[in-house]
């Protein structure tokens, strides 16, 4: 069968399934009755995003050699730095050429098979890695430099400025005996096999 005369008779077949025959999971309603009665607004999206919500889909953890699927080891530059974090896989069945990592309902990238790589596509995958972990480097030691200057006012070292640290009044109770009984324990210098000056031991036999 060509395959024009294959898509031709799909849609008639679509066209009744749609159009005439009563579904019994819509109250014997047609599926284009039930579009009709449904008054839900309707979004309108790309063809690239409806795409990838075609695809089917699988969890997987981030692991040194990329996203593992089907036996295959997929890799992209944007995975760089991101080792052991969940994302969502989303690929075209029988077809191991590429698939798609969402990072919760975030597009993140395309992977390939890391093995399917020509010499010209590995040399730019490495260098974009490169450039990638160069990035995420820059970005840890922005948010070291923060840390730091947000911790300063409680260390003495530098100025003081405002700190994003919870003010006691604002913690749970339950956070608060926590803390405090964290703070008598430290207290303990018994803790340590020490004791007050002038103290004596209740196992002392001269107490």
């Amino acid at each position: 069968m060509r395959i024009e005369r294959l898509a031709g008779r799909f849609a008639a077949w679509a066209d009744w399934y749609n159009t005439e025959r009563p579904h019994g999971g819509l109250d014997g309603r047609t599926p284009l009755q039930a579009w009709q009665d449904d008054a839900s607004a309707v979004q309108r999206i790309s063809g690239d995003e409806l795409r990838h919500l075609l695809l089917a889909g699988e969890e997987r953890t981030i692991g040194k050699d990329g996203v593992r699927l089907g036996g295959l080891a997929y890799v992209a530059p944007e995975l760089q730095g991101r080792r052991g974090q969940k994302v969502q896989v989303r690929y075209m069945p029988h077809d191991n050429r590429s698939a798609e990592v969402y990072l919760g309902t975030a597009h993140l990238c395309t992977v390939y098979p890391s093995d399917q790589l020509s010499p010209e596509d590995a040399e730019q995958f490495r260098a974009h890695a490169r450039d990638e972990a160069r990035r995420l480097s820059g970005e840890r030691r922005k948010a070291a430099a923060r840390a730091r200057a947000e911790l300063a006012p409680l260390t003495g070292s530098g100025p003081a400025r405002d700190s994003r640290l919870i003010p006691a009044s604002a913690e749970p109770p339950l956070a608060g005996r926590r803390r405090d009984d964290r703070l008598r324990a430290a207290a303990r210098t018994d803790l340590l096999g020490l004791r007050p000056p002038g103290a004596v031991p209740a196992s002392d036999p001269e107490a």
